[in-house]
């Protein structure tokens, strides 16, 4: 049993009853639970097709031979990998937050990969801010998962948001299934990352995380704000006027992340950074049909 401080023992054996949902057969490079759209041997047949020299002659199927007068071959649905790729943001503006939204990000992180990392999934993981960062080779098998969290755990927050930096490394998956998990914030559009994911064929999953005190702002009075990724500091009035000019342009904001996940047909779902990981995981993450 894979174990770190990133993810507690007893969560990780709960999140074993889980598996990633796919809505198309995927196409991996070894063996694992997954249908695929390759034609291989298990137990569900697939299709037929004519017989050329060379192939298995023990999947002939003699019966059809005996109707058609001709060498047919009965193809079975060959179970893969999924390849599964997570985008995680620790740029600036989530290095922020009661619980802290870049903390709160690696552990739902860790857990989304836990439970590809239980079905014999391929996990391949990158981080961004203003630039994408590799987490290194694609991870395979729950005896994997430790090195998984302590390379995700390893990085640092900070920097600017530049979404368009995540369309090259996106565009050079196989595809399969991308969970992209950030704030959605900052001077870029998401749009790119996401029209990216369609056009390299990724189903998958846009998670917004807030931290709470950003959904309802705590502070009162006068104060100077910083911009967590531009470092640009403003004076600032909260008054009832102000504060509901806040909450407007953020909607609009959340609103346009979420509109631009669905018109691309992927999940969506929106968490805050005091929601319990397991609350996050087992109910929303279900509720939306990423898990099952």
């Amino acid at each position: 049993m894979a174990s770190s401080p990133l993810l507690e023992p007893q969560l990780l054996r709960r999140l074993e009853a889980l598996a990633v949902i796919v809505r198309r057969a995927v196409k991996g490079q070894m063996g694992g639970e997954r249908r695929s759209v390759n034609r291989g041997r298990s137990p569900e047949f697939a299709d037929f097709r004519n017989y050329t020299p060379g192939d298995d002659y023990r999947l002939i199927d003699w019966n059809a031979y005996a109707r058609l007068d001709r060498f047919m071959l009965r193809l079975f649905v060959a179970e893969e990998e999924l390849p599964f790729n997570l985008f995680v943001d620790l740029s600036g503006s989530m290095d922020w937050g009661r619980p802290n939204k870049a903390v709160t990000a690696k552990r739902l992180a860790g857990a989304i990969a836990y439970v590809a990392l239980a079905s014999l999934d391929r996990v391949r993981l990158t981080v961004f801010a203003d630039a994408p960062t590799s987490g290194g080779a694609p991870y395979r098998g729950r005896h994997s998962a430790q090195g998984l969290f302590a390379r995700i755990d390893s990085f640092p927050a900070g920097g600017p948001t530049d979404y368009a930096r995540l369309v090259a490394p996106i565009a050079r998956q196989r595809p399969g299934m991308t969970v992209l998990i950030t704030d959605g914030l900052g001077e870029e559009p998401l749009e790119p990352a996401i029209t990216a994911l369609r056009l390299a064929r990724q189903e998958g999953a846009v998670l917004q995380l807030l931290a709470p005190q950003e959904l309802e702002p705590d502070w009162t009075g006068d104060a100077r704000l910083k911009d967590a990724e531009t470092g640009f500091e403003r004076e600032f009035t909260a008054t009832p006027a102000t504060q509901a000019a806040y909450r407007s342009a953020l909607a609009l904001r959340t609103e346009e992340v979420e509109r631009v996940a669905r018109r691309r047909g992927l999940r969506f779902a929106r968490l805050t950074s005091d929601q319990p990981i397991e609350d996050m995981v087992r109910r929303t993450l279900r509720q939306v049909g990423l898990l099952g």
